[in-house]
C-alpha cells in the first residue's frame, strides 16, 4: 500500500505532502543532535565529482546571493551541516537571512515576537506546532539551534512557506480558487505564473505514484490516479512559488545571502523551488546544495545524473 511505498522513499518526501494524505509520517526514536564533526568528516563534491573541503564549499557559497540546503527532513548530519553553513556564511557576511519552508507566512509575527523577547523558544515552538515538525523533539535538535545561530549573527529570519489551508484549497479546487481570495489572504501565498514542467514534473509523478515501482507483479503496488496526481503537483507548486518569492523578496530588499532550509526534492534537479527562484531574480547568483544521506531508493527520472551544484554526503565518507 502507499504507506509501504512511502516508507522505501521517505528521504526524498516532503513533510508537508506526507501531512496531507495521512499525517506525519516520523521516525518513533526522538530527535537528537548530530554527534558529527561536519567540518571535517564529510564527503563533499562538486556536480562533476571533483572534492571539496570545508573551507572551499564555504567560500564557493558565502559570496552568492541564495544558497538553497536541499535537506532529508529527517537527517541529524544534514541538519548540523546547515547550522555549521549558517554559522559560517553569516559570520563572513555580517549578516543575511534564514529562510524556512517549515514556517508559513502567516507565522512571520511569532518569528518577530520571538526577536523581539516577546515569545521564548518554547512558546514559539508551541503557537507555530513546529515542535515535532520533522519528528518528535525536531525542532529543539535541529531547528531552533539554526534560528538561534542566525539571530546571534545579525541574522533575520523568514517563514516562507505557503500556510497549509490555503495549499490544501488549490489542490482541491484549483489555483483559480485561491486566487480569488482577498487581498490579505493573498498576501500569504503565490500562485505560479505557469505550470512546471520537465523533469520535476516527472519525479513528482514517478514518487507519487507506487503502481510505478515494484520488482514482479507481487510487488507492484496500486495505481493512483493521474487526476489526484496532478491535483497534488498543483498544490506542490503553490508551496515552490511562495518559498521562491520569499527567497526573491529578501533578496531585492538586500538582505543577502539568503538562505533557504528545504526538503531537497525542491532543490534536486533543478526542482521547482529552483526553477521559481531564477524566473523571478534570473541575474542573482544562486547555488544549490543536496544533503545527502545514502539511505534512500533512488528515483529513476534523474538517476546518474548530479542532483545540485554541490552535494554534501551527511552519511560520511
Amino acid at each position: 500500500m502507499f504507506l509501504r511505498f512511502q516508507s522505501r522513499l521517505a528521504p526524498y518526501l516532503m513533510i508537508p505532502m506526507a501531512l496531507l494524505f495521512t499525517g506525519c509520517q516520523t521516525g518513533k526514536a526522538p530527535a537528537t543532535p548530530s554527534t558529527v564533526d561536519v567540518r571535517n568528516e564529510l564527503r563533499i563534491e562538486l556536480a562533476d565529482g571533483d572534492s571539496l573541503d570545508w573551507e572551499d564549499f564555504i567560500e564557493r557559497i558565502a559570496e552568492t546571493d541564495v544558497i538553497l540546503l536541499g535537506e532529508e527532513h529527517d537527517d541529524a548530519n544534514g541538519h548540523a551541516v546547515q547550522l555549521a553553513v549558517v554559522e559560517d556564511v553569516l559570520d563572513r557576511r555580517n549578516g543575511g537571512t534564514l529562510a524556512m519552508e517549515m514556517l508559513e507566512r502567516d507565522e512571520q509575527i511569532l518569528i518577530d515576537d520571538h526577536v523581539d523577547g516577546v515569545i521564548d523558544a518554547k512558546a514559539f515552538a508551541k503557537e507555530t506546532g513546529s515542535a515535532s515538525w520533522a519528528g518528535e523533539g525536531s525542532w529543539f535538535a535541529w531547528y531552533q539551534p539554526i534560528i538561534d545561530a542566525a539571530l546571534a549573527r545579525n541574522g533575520k529570519v523568514v517563514a516562507a512557506n505557503a500556510p497549509r489551508r490555503y495549499v490544501r484549497l488549490a489542490r482541491i479546487e484549483g489555483w483559480e480558487r485561491i486566487q480569488n481570495l482577498p487581498d490579505d489572504r493573498r498576501q500569504l501565498f503565490t500562485v505560479p505564473k505557469t505550470p512546471i514542467e520537465g523533469m520535476y514534473r516527472e519525479r513528482f509523478f514517478e514518487i507519487m505514484n507506487p503502481a510505478n515501482h515494484g520488482t514482479d507483479e507481487e510487488d507492484a503496488e496500486p495505481g493512483i490516479d493521474p487526476e489526484i496526481i496532478e491535483s497534488f503537483y498543483k498544490a506542490q507548486q503553490v508551496w515552490d512559488a511562495t518559498m521562491a518569492q520569499s527567497v526573491a523578496q529578501s533578496v531585492q530588499q538586500g538582505d543577502t545571502p539568503v538562505i533557504l532550509l528545504v526538503g531537497r526534492f525542491h532543490v534536486d534537479h533543478e526542482g521547482g523551488t529552483v526553477t521559481e527562484i531564477r524566473n523571478l531574480i534570473p541575474n542573482h547568483n544562486i547555488v544549490t546544495v543536496t544533503l545527502e544521506s545514502g539511505r534512500g531508493e533512488p528515483l529513476e527520472t534523474g538517476k546518474g545524473s548530479p542532483p545540485s551544484d554541490i552535494i554534501v554526503h551527511t552519511g560520511g565518507n
